[in-house]
């Protein structure tokens, strides 16, 4: 049968993408072995630390980054949704600068969702004019990461990867038209661990711009700093980015999944429930200062990460207090000096945008707050490992009542997820696959480390087993179709119980997602060889 690939892309467009992907698969592959080395090390006592094979890129002040393009220099609120007819609809009407298109932790990869997610992009893309002014939303385009497959079209007998997939579709669809328009194809790179990862992500797009009759390097690209291993390499990323990258953002709740997939094993590194602590804490302070100081000092734009609070409805007490929180969140990012923020619901562009605004006018920025390059002399980034991994002081404690609200949002969100539902809202939280990655590590630590709860009993299986129980009875009663929640309870349930957690729980999920399309009879195959 046809790939949902062959619907969108003509025989030049496959055939590009099916070389790219040949070019790209063996480096990708080491890297992937090279994460995994790495992860054992950890395990094994060795922390993180500096690349001194790169010393001389981070000593060497003279480099900058390219500047951005005239429709990325104002972004002072970057909406991020799900690339769906809907949200861009909301999204083009919020007042946002930039509009981030999600392929990635928002989006369920479903043949009929990536092909209704490209014609959106392709559709939005015919309508920007690249205009630099605020509130004109530009489009920007996150692909998924390079550990996912798109077990849809196979080249050599094999899957191609996600991001080959989405990067070579974008840019044969969309490339040369918003090139046409005065802008340009622009990307958020997500997950990105180390230096190599980045110039992995350059080859690609030379190789997808090489093979689409693009110009070269007219693919510009922003970074989601959403792992620790990346926050030990900025500059080396930066580097191997060099004349694309035009921003830096601060992935929050993705950072600490992956500070508790780098340290949960070490029970010194236990950490409270979820929304004990803030952006205040030590080890994601200094995670926001180093991004932020390394930006400043290579001519790239700071930009501060989501809170993920919803907001809709009448204006009534609890939309006033969501507004005072992510209004306080984000005065924080300005005062600390990031150049602007994401938000997650079109209701808090504004809010989000305010602190900025205000934070320029009182420095006398010009009317149109654009963003300026730093000066010449920032002093080189010392990164402190002590405090990245400082995580003695944070308030708060290990609840009872935060393992049931881990285990009913993820179930929740897992159940919906396999229905084709990338976000929720749970809670008054906007959910997607990266909080569910946070909550069963989270789980998972306080199994291993036999973590007592404030309320008094010990997390052990048998209380998982009861506590999870309770919960599928509450979702089973608000109708969740039960065959997907089974399989829900067996995915989490596996990853929270396993001696050794998955990586991602993201490509178990698409394993599961596949199998249950085929029974549906709609798993589309394909191949481009």
């Amino acid at each position: 049968m046809d790939s949902y690939l062959t619907d969108l892309l003509d025989d030049d467009g496959l055939t590009a993408l099916a070389a790219v992907e040949r070019s790209t698969r063996p480096e990708r592959l080491r890297l992937m072995r090279t994460r995994k080395d790495l992860s054992r090390r950890v395990q094994a006592g060795e922390d993180l630390a500096l690349d001194e094979a790169t010393r001389a890129v981070r000593e060497d002040s003279t480099w900058r980054v390219s500047p951005p393009p005239p429709d990325l220099t104002y972004r002072l609120v970057e909406l991020a949704t799900p690339a769906t007819a809907e949200a861009a609809k909301g999204a083009l009407g919020a007042g946002t600068d930039v509009w981030v298109a999600d392929l990635e932790d928002m989006l369920v990869p479903t043949p009929a969702r990536l092909t209704a997610a490209h014609q959106v992009i392709a559709e939005v893309a015919g309508s920007r004019a690249g205009d630099p002014e605020p509130r004109v939303p530009t489009l920007m385009v996150r692909p998924r990461g390079l550990h996912l497959p798109e077990a849809h079209l196979l080249v050599d007998d094999e899957p191609v990867s996600a991001p080959v997939a989405d990067v070579v579709t974008f840019l044969a669809r969309c490339g040369q038209g918003l090139l046409d328009n005065g802008t340009g194809p622009y990307l958020y790179l997500p997950k990105l661990e180390t230096g190599e990862e980045a110039a992995w992500w350059d080859d690609l797009l030379t190789r997808s711009e090489g093979a689409l009759g693009l110009p070269p390097g007219c693919t510009r690209v922003s970074v989601l700093v959403e792992t620790v291993q990346a926050v030990y390499q900025l500059e080396e990323i930066l580097h191997a980015l060099r004349h694309r990258v035009t921003g830096l953002a601060a992935g929050r709740w993705d950072y600490v999944f992956s500070h508790l997939r780098t340290y949960g094993h070490r029970p010194d590194h236990t950490l409270p429930d979820r929304d004990a602590f803030t952006m205040n804490t030590r080890f994601l302070r200094t995670y926001t200062e180093v991004i932020v100081r390394t930006c400043h000092r290579r001519g790239v734009q700071a930009i501060g990460g989501p809170i993920a609070l919803a907001a809709s409805g009448p204006f009534d007490e609890s939309v006033a207090m969501t507004h005072a929180r992510v209004h306080r969140d984000k005065a924080r990012e300005a005062k600390q000096g990031f150049d602007g923020a994401w938000t997650l619901h079109p209701a808090l562009v504004p809010v989000a945008r305010a602190p900025f605004e205000e934070r320029d006018r009182l420095a006398g920025a010009d009317a149109t707050g654009r963003w300026r390059a730093q000066g010449e002399d920032e002093p080189q980034v010392v990164v402190d490992p002590e405090a990245l991994r400082d995580v003695s002081a944070l308030p708060g404690t290990a609840t009872l009542t935060g393992m049931r609200t881990a285990l009913r949002s993820s179930l929740t969100y897992l159940t919906g997820w396999l229905a084709g539902e990338g976000t929720a809202v749970i809670a008054g939280h906007i959910e997607d696959f990266g909080t569910v990655e946070l909550a069963r590590m989270q789980l998972w630590q306080w199994l291993a480390h036999e973590t007592r709860f404030a309320e008094g009993p010990t997390m052990s299986t048998r209380l998982l087993d009861r506590v999870l129980e309770d919960e599928v009875a509450l979702i089973r009663r608000r109708g969740a179709r039960e065959d997907l929640l089974q399989h829900a309870v067996r995915l989490l349930r596996d990853a929270v119980v396993a001696e050794e957690p998955p990586a991602f729980l993201s490509v178990q999920a698409y394993e599961v997602l596949l199998a249950v399309s085929r029974s549906a009879g709609s798993l589309e195959g394909g191949s481009a060889a």
